[in-house]
């Protein structure tokens, strides 16, 4: 089980610099990493669709309905809520509406921290949330947050651009680490149809 001070150790190894023994070190390292620990977290969980930071939620509507336009209800986004995977276990399919496009066929919108819609209550969501808990994550999450936590770092701790574009590569090695070790799930992307895809279809 890996902790913050694992991770921020595991940085500086990517970095080939000297280990802190505790995050309340007050090295400059120690300093950087964990100024920059919490925000490198939380874009690289949102980054890629981590499959051990999904969950799900049933969202009750506010009392208050949207102010203006078509949506019927409102719902209050999850506070540890990093990026929405499905809203309402709806799945939009083929119609007979050429170059459609999800903006203006769209059956929610975020606004802010609030999700307008028309889906009735509750509403079902899938999302990445924020995993505070470092005893929850992956192994290939905790390699790539810490070599993305070195990339970002590297310069404030070096001063050595070519340790960053190590740094770098280690990171995008993570990642296809990750991929290969179904880590990361990859969210189906709904793409525009038109009635040649509808002609395929048949």
């Amino acid at each position: 089980m890996a902790s913050q001070t694992d991770i921020c150790n595991l940085a500086l190894s990517f970095l080939g610099s000297a280990t802190i023994t505790t995050i309340t070190d007050s090295s400059t390292a120690a300093r950087v990493l964990i100024a920059e620990y919490e925000f490198v977290r939380d874009a690289e969980l949102r980054a890629h669709t981590w499959r051990f930071a999904i969950k799900r939620a049933a969202l009750p509507a506010l009392a208050a309905p949207p102010l203006t336009g078509p949506f019927l209800l409102q719902y209050q986004l999850p506070a540890d809520c990093l990026k929405i995977l499905v809203a309402g276990d709806y799945f939009p399919s083929a119609d007979m509406s050429n170059y459609r496009t999800n903006q203006s066929d769209a059956t929610y919108l975020v606004e802010g921290n609030v999700i307008v819609t028309s889906y009735p209550a509750p509403m079902a969501l899938r999302y990445v949330y924020r995993v505070e808990d470092e005893g929850l994550f992956d192994a290939s999450f905790t390699i790539a947050f810490a070599a993305r936590l070195a990339w970002l770092c590297c310069e404030r701790i070096t001063q050595s651009p070519d340790k960053r574009k190590l740094a770098m590569t280690e990171y995008t090695k993570a990642l296809t680490d990750a991929i290969r070790a179904n880590a990361i799930e990859h969210v189906t992307d709904f793409p525009s149809d038109d009635t040649w895809i509808l002609a395929r279809m048949q």
